[in-house]
């Protein structure tokens, strides 16, 4: 510091010195100037710019102890390709290493790969390897969800593949023929009642809240009334769902309600809340307005569940703007 530096100079000259005598000036007098006030629009906290990585992000550096990761990784990328009888294990193999930022970018932009993961994760899968053998639609979520979560390099990648996403090849092997449009939402519609493990249903909505990231996944599965299956996601019963219930409710609140976990709020919910008998009518229990009917339903019988507290207070925030607006707009 500056002033340490004065001291060191001065404490190595000789004291026996003439004296020199410095004329003191008068300190200028301070004057206190009021802060000026901000401007109300000024006070508004600015909004942090999405974060972009720039460059091309390096594979890991080798390392003894965990063997050849790289060589493990393209392997299982190859066998997930080409779904050759060692899935299971490629599988595993993918599940440990997507976490790293520069797999999960790999496995999004591998576009074969990645629409065998989509089957695997919310579809039949295929006859050959189908979804529901071995735990292969648990272990493709955790995948897909491992891959996107705060990797935004990876998300560019599946925007790129945004129909890919949303119309899987796999959707037009749906059994129920009455369905004409197949996409990603009618894919885990169909399945829905035949979800028995709570944590492979919640290792689907972690992959799912990762894609809906992206705009246009996400402005299509609005599109294709995605939110429904969410709500009916929530609705499933037992205790044992209670992990897919707050799963749901983090990622309703982290892609829609939840500015500062980035949320586009504004773009859900765009109806008003609906009556309480619509809301128990088997036909209609599944719009947008009855959200609120039914977490407060969940919180009667679990009324210790902070999560649930602070997903129905959100909810009900953001349906008062939007009644606010409307309001507005009428007037």
């Amino acid at each position: 510091m500056e002033g340490d530096e004065a001291e060191s100079v001065l404490a190595g000259l000789p004291t026996e010195q003439a004296m020199v005598v410095v004329e003191q000036t008068e300190p200028e007098p301070v004057i206190e100037v009021e802060p000026e006030r901000m401007a109300m629009r000024d006070q508004v906290p600015i909004k942090q710019p999405a974060y972009d990585t720039a460059g091309k992000i390096p594979p890991p550096i080798p390392n003894g102890a965990s063997g050849d990761d790289m060589g493990t990784f393209q392997k299982a990328l190859l066998t997930v390709r080409m779904e050759a009888r060692a899935l299971d294990k490629a599988l595993d193999d993918l599940a440990d290493l997507s976490h790293d930022i520069y797999y999960g970018v790999e496995i999004a932009k591998d576009k074969p790969t990645l629409e065998k993961i989509i089957c695997l994760a919310f579809g039949p899968g295929s006859e050959r390897m189908p979804s529901n053998e071995n735990e292969r639609d648990h272990k493709a979520a955790s995948i897909l969800s491992s891959a996107v979560q705060n990797n935004p390099t990876a998300l560019k990648e599946v925007a790129s593949f945004w129909k890919l996403v949303m119309y899987p090849s796999c959707a037009s092997h749906l059994k129920d023929k009455t369905v004409t449009d197949v996409n990603l939402v009618t894919l885990l519609r169909s399945r829905l009642g035949r979800e028995k493990s709570p944590s492979a249903l919640k290792s689907k909505v972690g992959a799912l809240s990762g894609l809906l990231r992206e705009p246009t996944i996400r402005e299509e599965f609005l599109k294709k009334n995605g939110m429904e299956v969410l709500l009916a996601m929530f609705l499933k019963k037992g205790d044992d769902f209670n992990i897919v219930r707050k799963k749901v409710a983090a990622l309703v609140m982290d892609n829609f309600l939840d500015e500062g976990m980035g949320a586009a709020v504004g773009e859900w919910p765009k109806k008003p809340l609906d009556d309480l008998k619509t809301c128990q009518t088997k036909g209609t229990m599944l719009v947008d307005g009855c959200w609120e009917h039914h977490v407060e339903a969940f919180l009667k019988t679990s009324p210790s569940d902070a999560w649930a507290k602070d997903f129905l207070s959100a909810l009900k925030k953001q349906r008062g703007q939007l009644t606010d607006s409307t309001q507005g707009r009428e007037l």
